[in-house]
Order: structure tokens, then C-alpha cells, then sequence
């Protein structure tokens, strides 16, 4: 796909010009119009323009701009209830279907500036999730968010790259696609972590991972929270389908979400694994428990009779066998040692060791 302006559909020469955005609002951040095998890249002016007409266009905003709410506001060419939709703040994973449009929230991977002296597991850990809100019908997408986000960003370099797409629910999903391929990056990261703290399992390192099972545990409760709910929510798009959609866009579609239903069965796989590595470790620390227990019950018993011996010549009475003999106490060190023998004799004859 070729990206061009709208102004200027030579834009494919080396020297094309790109959107004069100098006046464009802070709250805008791409859009496109998709004509053919082109994708025209608008500005700031022309989306305004072409948002209200007949061609499948894409608007991507932010929801930090009281400018872009307000012209949302103002845009007749979609519902009222789609309008106050962008422009609020529910971020809980959802799909509502109308005869011609549908709109709805989509959780995904707020992206972090990477930085190359950091730790990547750090990095990993601050990436929080955010909340994209959608609108689509069958000539135009609008989506809106409050922070910079993965998803979208790998659908907007898409697009830039040429990616095709037929019209707005095509457009949708691969919006989805990269949706899928952010959460099955952070879900390959898990499994990464899992992969070491299993090897260190097996290597009889437990007590060292245990917080680090924890650490990748949590992470998965956190995909897992907006998964879940995001997957259930777009499985209405399978069973209602969109009747004004194109036949082939709709089997797109539906090959996106029966992706998320695949990687939803991972990650409920990772978090079992989890559980097991957990109780794993928790069996092997019981061992260890019981492996010291058991070594402090066998030296107790075997100074038992050596101590009731001493206790008994510690004995400070009149009448104490050898106390003015020179050999006493080589005799009941003897003593001792042979209490002790047979003590050990016994415990392996009973196979208490």
C-alpha cells in the first residue's frame, strides 16, 4: 500500500510532502484514508473533512485534548451515544453492536520508552494497561485513548508499511491482530521467566525463586484481568456477526478474536503452570523441613542416653561411684559411647534412618 496525502496523491515521489499538521491540536495523532491499494495520510484539516464523508477513513486520538472532545462532540456523521462513548472514560473491556456501527473498549499494553542500560524484566514490570475506546462502521474507525499505546502503534507502522486493508472492519482487525501479537509478546515473556524459575526448580535452587514465581504470577493475573473479559467481550462479533460488513473482512475479523481465544488458552496454561511450579516449590521446602526435623530428632536421640549418664554422675551425693578413681571418667565416657552405638543400631534396625 502507498502512502500519500490526501492533497497530494503524488506522494510516492522522493520528494512528496508530508501533512502540514503545524496547526493540528495536541490531541491528534494520525489518520488515514485508505482509497484502493493507497493509504492516504491526512492532516489535521483533512480528517475533519473526511471523517463526515464516504470513504473508509481512520482517525486515531487522544482522549487529553479538550479541543478533540469537543469536536467530537460536533461530528453528525456518528451517534450520540457512539460520541459520548469517546469521549468518556470507561475502560472496562466491552462491545456494543447498533445496526450499522459498534463501538466499544479494548484493553491493551501502554508502550514504554525503552532504554538500553535498563533492566528488561524492569521494564516489563512497569508496563501498566490502558484502555482504548473504538467506534467503527463501514466508512470510517475512530479510536481514541489517553496514553501512548502498543496496539495501535503497530497498526499505525503497519499501515505506513503498506499493509492493505479492504475497509473499516478489515482495518479493525488488525487492529486486533496487533493486539494479539502485543499480548503474546508479554505472554512469551512470562513464559521466558517460567522457563528459568523451572530450571532453577530442578537445579534445587527453590528457595531463591520463590519471589520470583511471585513476581511472574502476578503478571499473569494482570494479562489475565483484561484477557478474559476482552475476549468474551468481542465473541458477540462471532455469534451476532456485523450484517453490513464485507463477507471477507468479517472472516478477517473473526480469525483475529480466534486468535485471542488461542492465546486466552495459553495464558490460562502459563497461570497452571504457575500453580504447579508453586506447589512444587512448597513441596520441596516441606522436604527440607522434615530432612532438618528429622536430623535434629536423630541427634537428640543419640545424646539422650549420653545425658541422662552425665546426669546421673553430675550427681553432687555422697556415695558416687568413682570419684576418687583415676579411670572414672574414661569409664563413663565409655559408657556414653557405647549408649550412643547401640542407640544408632536401633534406629537403623527400626529404619528410623
Amino acid at each position: 500500500m502507498n502512502i500519500t496525502t490526501a492533497s497530494n496523491r503524488e506522494a510516492a515521489r522522493p520528494n512528496a510532502r508530508a501533512p502540514d499538521d503545524s496547526k493540528a491540536p495536541p490531541g491528534f495523532i494520525c489518520a488515514f484514508r485508505f482509497s484502493g491499494a493507497e493509504a492516504l495520510r491526512l492532516s489535521w484539516d483533512e480528517a475533519r473533512r473526511e471523517i463526515v464523508g464516504e470513504g473508509p477513513t481512520w482517525l486515531h486520538l487522544s482522549a487529553n485534548d479538550d479541543t478533540v472532545e469537543s469536536w467530537l462532540t460536533g461530528v453528525t456523521a456518528m451517534p450520540d451515544v457512539a460520541r459520548e462513548f469517546l469521549n468518556g472514560e470507561d475502560k472496562r473491556p466491552r462491545v456494543h453492536m447498533g445496526s450499522t456501527f459498534m463501538y466499544g473498549v479494548v484493553a491493551d499494553l501502554e508502550r514504554v520508552a525503552e532504554t538500553p542500560d535498563a533492566d528488561p524484566n524492569a521494564q516489563a514490570t512497569r508496563r501498566a494497561t490502558g484502555a482504548l475506546r473504538f467506534y467503527v462502521d463501514k466508512n470510517r474507525m475512530v479510536t481514541v485513548r489517553a496514553q501512548p499505546l502498543q496496539s495501535t502503534d503497530r497498526l499505525r507502522h503497519a499501515v505506513l508499511e503498506g499493509t492493505m486493508f479492504r475497509d473499516t472492519v478489515d482495518l479493525f482487525a488488525g487492529l486486533i491482530r496487533a493486539l494479539n501479537d502485543t499480548f503474546a509478546d508479554r505472554i512469551d515473556e512470562i513464559g521466558d521467566r517460567l522457563d528459568d524459575v523451572e530450571e532453577g526448580v530442578l537445579d534445587g535452587r527453590h528457595s531463591n525463586w520463590r519471589a520470583e514465581l511471585g513476581s511472574v504470577r502476578r503478571r499473569l493475573v494482570e494479562v489475565k484481568r483484561f484477557v478474559d473479559p476482552e475476549r468474551n467481550a468481542l465473541t458477540q462479533l462471532v455469534t451476532r456477526r456485523l450484517d453490513w460488513a464485507e463477507p471477507r473482512s468479517m472472516e478477517t475479523l473473526i480469525q483475529a478474536i480466534q486468535v485471542l481465544n488461542g492465546l486466552a488458552a495459553g495464558l490460562e496454561a502459563q497461570y497452571e503452570r504457575a500453580k504447579l511450579l508453586q506447589d512444587e516449590i512448597a513441596a520441596l521446602l516441606s522436604e527440607d523441613i522434615n530432612r532438618k526435623l528429622l536430623w535434629l530428632a536423630i541427634m537428640s536421640a543419640l545424646l539422650m542416653p549420653a545425658t541422662l549418664v552425665s546426669g546421673i554422675f553430675g550427681m553432687n551425693v555422697a556415695g558416687l561411684p568413682g570419684t576418687h578413681d583415676h579411670y572414672s571418667f574414661a569409664v563413663v565416657m565409655g559408657v556414653m559411647a557405647i549408649c550412643a552405638a547401640v542407640t544408632l543400631f536401633l534406629l537403623r534396625r527400626l529404619r528410623l534412618w
